[in-house]
């Protein structure tokens, strides 16, 4: 490790200057550490999706291997950081030596460890493990604070991204071609929710992904810079590097220095008898001098200084032993209180979860009728231009329908059978729609009914309807001619109370 070729500034951090560094680093090489990210968990994605497991386990499984993807990005930026040049292939070809290392333990009982991101250069970059590696993060244990914090944070962001770009696809689908709700989503996803909702999720961790690796690794390099000031040894490197002349310089500086010691050589030598001449002195005056410097009272002065001095408390062996054993179980039982804390928060938000799932399953039924003192909507009579009275029916509208069917008014045919099922669900099953309703908000609406068949029924016939009446996409008369005998088993005269 050269830091005369580090990239980046070294001064004294906190721990939040530290990841707004590490920020700023991800900012700079975002592209190369996006694309090692998606080069690492894409494969691991399209084997997911080979394999027969639900796609709710395979998102999990996913999101768990994340200490897979991340240390060829710690590995990249910690050859950036210091000058090399290292391409992409080039990481990918060392990908044994810098993943598999302590890859099981990252992946079980470090999986959930808060600051990962800051302890992760210990086993990538110094390859430390076992008690060196407990000794090293005890040492640089004190930014771990910030580093749990950038965990968590990242994982809300992660949360909002993916929820955000979900809502921005949902939003640009027209509401007619809309499949489900957030209701659905949430608590009854199909099979295109739940690919759309782990492509989401893939794409919010790819993109938080550089910056929680490079805050974690600004973190681990301002706390070593503390460690082992190396903002100082810089300093001093680069002011012996001012002060130490150049070659051709120093060579007549020597010249120099060469003629004048000369010179001095040949001055001394004239002066010297003369010198030594005017120095002597008789032994008797030598004696007088020495006798007088002893007498002084600065001379040959004692002082005894008494000071205290902490020297700890002494302990024996079983003491020390005792100690050790106590720390030990006191370890255990924070552990085990963490972790019982974090299974109780688990279990309240799934109680949480189940009952808000509850009530909005189970509200239809809550409500309770208008007999009850309860208001309810008024009751429309035309919706999107269609008649719903009772009255404005023929007596069998799914017969009178398919004669139509049969004579060729395709339109008028299916536009009665639409009208008479939506006149139906409004007032024979107190389906709440408004006048305003579109086609697709009644066919939303209709969900609330909770009853599947009858859901079935009328999705497809409002995507036939749709299909004729905007499109002009002439369904098939045997298409027509099922949905007109299917009326009457939803619809007919043991059904319309």
């Amino acid at each position: 490790m050269d830091l005369d070729k580090i990239a980046i500034k070294l001064r004294p951090r906190a721990s939040w200057e530290g990841i707004d560094l590490g920020f700023t680093m991800a900012r700079q090489w975002f592209i190369n550490l996006w694309l090692l990210w998606l080069c690492s968990a894409l494969p691991v994605m399209v084997l997911l999706v080979v394999l027969p497991l639900p796609l709710w386990l395979a998102g999990l499984i996913l999101w768990w291997l994340k200490p897979v993807y991340e240390p060829p990005l710690l590995y990249w930026m910690s050859r950036r950081v210091f000058s090399e040049t290292i391409t992409l292939s080039g990481v990918f070809k060392g990908w044994n030596s810098i993943v598999l290392p302590q890859l099981f333990a990252m992946l079980t009982w470090r999986r959930l460890t808060p600051a990962r991101s800051f302890f992760m250069p210990v086993v990538v970059l110094e390859g430390l493990r076992g008690q060196r590696r407990t000794k090293r993060i005890n040492v640089l244990a004190k930014n771990s604070g910030a580093a749990s914090w950038l965990t968590i944070v990242g994982l809300h962001f992660e949360v909002i991204l993916q929820f955000g770009l979900l809502g921005l696809i949902l939003v640009m689908i027209p509401e007619d071609l809309l499949w489900t709700d957030w209701q659905s989503y949430l608590f009854e996803p199909d099979p295109l929710s739940e690919w759309l909702h782990h492509l989401t999720a893939l794409a919010a961790m790819s993109l938080i992904a550089p910056f929680y690796v490079a805050a974690g690794f600004a973190l681990y390099l301002t706390r070593r810079s503390q460690l082992e000031a190396w903002d100082l040894e810089l300093g001093l490197r680069k002011m012996a590097q001012r002060h130490t002349p150049r070659k051709h310089d120093a060579s007549a500086s020597t010249k120099h220095h060469t003629l004048l010691a000369c010179i001095g050589v040949l001055l001394i030598g004239l002066s010297l008898p003369e010198t030594v001449q005017a120095k002597q002195v008789s032994s008797q005056e030598a004696r007088t001098l020495i006798q007088e410097v002893l007498a002084d009272d600065a001379f040959g002065e004692e002082k005894t200084i008494y000071f205290w001095e902490y020297v700890g408390e002494e302990e024996n062996q079983s003491d020390e032993l005792d100690s050790a054993f106590f720390r030990w179980l006191e370890s255990i039982a924070e552990s085990a209180a963490g972790l019982g804390e974090l299974l109780l928060w688990i279990v309240v938000i799934l109680l949480l979860a189940y009952l808000l799932h509850w009530y909005l399953k189970n509200r239809s039924g809550l409500v309770g009728s208008p007999a009850k003192g309860r208001t309810r909507l008024a009751t429309p009579t035309t919706v999107a231009g269609l008649d719903l009275r009772p009255e404005s029916m023929p007596d069998d509208p799914s017969v009178e329908a398919l004669g139509m069917i049969e004579r060729g008014d395709l339109r008028e045919g299916l536009s009665l059978l639409y009208r008479a099922t939506l006149s139906r669900l409004v007032h024979h099953y107190d389906l709440p729609i408004k006048a305003g309703d579109t086609e697709g908000q009644c066919l939303h609406r209709s969900r609330s009914l909770q009853i599947p068949a009858l859901f079935d029924y009328f999705n497809e016939l409002t995507a036939v309807w749709q299909k004729l009446a905007y499109a002009h996409q002439q369904p098939q008369k045997d298409q027509l001619r099922g949905l007109c005998h299917a009326w009457s088993d939803h619809f007919g005269v043991n059904h319309a109370g």
